[in-house]
């Protein structure tokens, strides 16, 4: 429960607890070092976003987003944290068994991809190697919803010269959907890129399994974006369902 504090108390409070964090934001704008001043960046980045979801609270519904299903993997925005936490957009996996399309938060276990140092057979107790499943699964998705929107594109660029012959007028009417291929294939090729970091492998992060907000889901929220129903098979949800029993319980495997 809050302190019972007047409203000129409370503005007080608000602007030392904005000017400390200005302080430390400038602080790290001004260092000479380029990844601290990039850390500047990730953190306004987040103050943004997080003012943005805690305003878009109280309109939240969970129900209306899609039902998440054990296995699948989901793109959350962990936030900026505090020291080894995992932050910012991330790959997690839902680990839950049931979970409400009703319930408001989301348990998950984030996902990294393997660098060329890392050393699957040798990872840390928390950490579990799940090979290439989440980049040929991503990629497989990708392909599949870009072959039709590539012949879309052809079939609207010919149908556009043929206009253009005939009835130059009627022009506009075809824009409106070149521009939304436009813009999904460009989403496609930004996420292709993106999952390339992933070729290598991906490694389940189980030492941080959290229970998020469903408002830090980015994608999906709908059975017809591009994540929806990509998933883990059973033999790697397995290995990190044993993995969270070794972890946090006292029951042996």
């Amino acid at each position: 429960m809050g302190r019972n504090l007047t409203k000129e108390e409370l503005k007080r409070h608000k602007e030392k607890a904005l000017a400390k964090m200005e302080h430390y934001i400038d602080s790290l704008i001004n260092s000479p070092d380029s990844k601290t001043r990039g850390k500047a960046d990730k953190l306004s980045y987040w103050l943004e976003d997080w003012s943005t979801f805690l305003d878009f609270e109280s309109r939240f519904s969970p129900s209306s987003l899609r039902r998440y299903k054990r296995g699948e993997i989901i793109k959350v925005h962990l936030g900026y944290n505090i020291g080894s936490e995992e932050g910012g957009l991330h790959y997690c996996v839902v680990v839950e068994k049931n979970n409400s399309k009703n319930s408001p938060v989301i348990t998950v276990v984030p996902l990294t991809s393997v660098k060329k140092k890392s050393d699957v057979d040798h990872l840390h107790k928390g950490c579990i190697y799940l090979g290439n499943e989440l980049y040929t699964g991503l990629v497989s998705k990708i392909t599949y919803i870009q072959r039709p929107l590539e012949k879309k594109v052809f079939d609207l660029k010919k149908e556009v010269d043929a206009t253009y012959k005939t009835h130059p007028e009627d022009m506009h009417k075809f824009q409106k959907d070149l521009e939304d291929c436009a813009r999904d294939l460009l989403l496609l090729k930004r996420m292709r890129n993106e999952i390339n970091k992933a070729k290598l492998g991906s490694i389940a992060l189980v030492g941080q399994i959290t229970t998020i907000s469903k408002i830090r889901i980015y994608d999906p929220k709908t059975n017809f974006d591009i994540l929806s129903n990509v998933k883990l098979s059973n033999e790697k949800l397995d290995r990190i369902d044993q993995e969270i029993i070794s972890n946090f319980t006292n029951r042996k495997i």
